[in-house]
């Protein structure tokens, strides 16, 4: 497997750990409990800076060579742009509700309760079709030189909440997350 997939796989479990994390806090206000708002907007900022700015420009760039070198095999994976910019317009949608509820603003608890369900649920489907369709056939269609042409083509950008150096905007979020995980494992 090439560096670059390792990597989209690796992006593609620290989302779920995210997703899961954010249905946590979700299904808390689903059942009248008090949610961490600061953790979803965390959660949410986070969804809205570095997918768009790191990994959907790797997946960018396999997509662009596997559409280059083999466009009817690339026709089978769809519009990966559009499916891109509308899981950007879900998580704004999300992430407008958190900060109308910081404004003070009154929302009906299921306007919230479905914007986040519905980011949570397209993410993964999306994150699902990338892992079973995309990623096994640029895999087996792409050469060595495409890849090298794919990893010369990309910006590196540390990842700032599961990169060495955690910004400090996603150090609770980072923090939140690994007591929860451990709690989760011991239950």
């Amino acid at each position: 497997m090439t560096s670059v997939l390792k990597t989209l796989h690796a992006e593609h479990r620290n989302i779920a750990r995210l997703l899961n994390a954010m249905e946590y806090q979700i299904e808390r206000l689903a059942t009248a409990e008090n949610p961490d708002y600061d953790l979803l907007q965390s959660i949410a900022n986070y969804f809205c800076d570095y997918p768009d700015r790191c990994h959907h420009p790797k997946e960018d760039a396999v997509f662009r060579q596997l559409q280059a070198k083999h466009p009817t095999e690339a026709a089978t994976v769809g519009d990966l742009a559009k499916e891109h910019r509308d899981a950007y317009a879900r998580v704004r949608r999300f992430r407008d509700n958190i900060q109308a509820i910081f404004r003070d603003e009154i929302l009906p608890r299921d306007t919230v309760l479905s914007a986040g369900r519905s980011f949570i649920d397209a993410e993964r489907e999306h994150m699902r079709m990338e892992e079973e369709l995309f990623f096994p056939l640029a895999a087996s269609v792409l050469d060595e030189e495409d890849w090298r042409s794919i990893e010369g083509s990309l910006r590196q950008r540390q990842d700032p909440l599961f990169g060495e150096f955690v910004e400090e905007e996603f150090r609770i979020l980072r923090e939140f997350l690994l007591r929860w995980e451990t709690d989760n494992r011991r239950s």
